[in-house]
């Protein structure tokens, strides 16, 4: 009648939300009275508000008040709309990832979405006018970093990180941050090289590129391509600050694992 499994009606005996009037002890074929169909109908109509069973035997065994199931369908449709947000989410998600793959052939960019962790670093920045000389500015902040690190004895904590972010000046509007893990509290002060904390990101997309031969490295470009097409087709908005994780990059550039970052707002 109203249309449970048995195994559900085991389940809710053995829960104590509804227990059978009788049960045959040579068969254990378990039977209801007509007037329990009333319990069994509020048990569903409650599990199908997305009431948790527990609170449903409390909620109908010890006279809860209206005013405390008011509260617990409260918390239930918070849980629920965040639930479909984060539908929505993944719906918007599945869609970028469709688009990217029919846009044209070539690498197939797996795009996260994740929170970074902050570091304890030696930090050297320098500005640039345009990003075709960023190049040229990683050759020249990284071999100094090295230099004073090896003069203080200090080792690599973690993998180097460079971070780009915007700046108001339009004759430099690019800082170019380069950054190596050092052990925290170590410090190093002097030419031009400080220590300090590269912040935690709350959200980044992100995509990891490895060694290309075509490229004679990973394919930095395309990598960056396709976090801002991914974040064109989700409406996602980017703080303007680009990051560069160099997993590891020891060996020749064929052979290098980076992952690159978009922080998101």
């Amino acid at each position: 009648m109203a249309q449970v499994s048995v195994r559900t009606l085991r389940y809710y005996d053995e829960l104590g939300l509804l227990r059978p009037r009788w049960t045959d002890p040579e068969t254990g074929h378990r039977w209801y009275a007509p007037d329990q169909l009333h319990r069994l109908h509020r048990i569903l109509a409650l599990r199908d508000l997305g009431v948790a069973l527990a609170d449903i035997g409390r909620l109908l065994d010890e006279g809860v008040s209206g005013e405390e199931l008011r509260g617990i369908l409260l918390l239930r449709r918070a849980e629920a709309s965040e639930r479909v947000a984060l539908e929505a989410e993944r719906l918007i998600r599945v869609e970028a990832r469709l688009q990217l793959l029919t846009e044209k052939d070539g690498p197939d960019y797996d795009v996260f979405v994740k929170g970074v962790q902050g570091i304890w670093a030696a930090v050297l920045s320098e500005r640039v006018a345009d990003v075709t000389e960023i190049a040229d500015a990683h050759g020249r902040l990284w071999p100094r970093i090295h230099a004073a690190m090896d003069v203080c004895g200090i080792e690599r904590a973690g993998p180097s990180v460079a971070v780009e972010t915007p700046t108001a000046d339009p004759a430099w509007p690019i800082q170019l941050t380069a950054a190596v893990p050092i052990p925290e509290g170590t410090v190093i002060d002097g030419n031009g090289i400080t220590t300090s904390v590269i912040p935690e990101l709350g959200r980044a997309a992100t995509t990891v590129i490895t060694g290309d031969p075509e490229f004679e490295g990973p394919d930095f470009d395309g990598g960056w391509n396709a976090l801002r097409r991914w974040a064109k087709t989700t409406a996602e908005m980017g703080t303007g600050e680009f990051r560069e994780l160099y997993l590891d990059c020891d060996g020749p550039r064929t052979s290098w694992v980076v992952e690159v970052q978009m922080v998101l707002s």
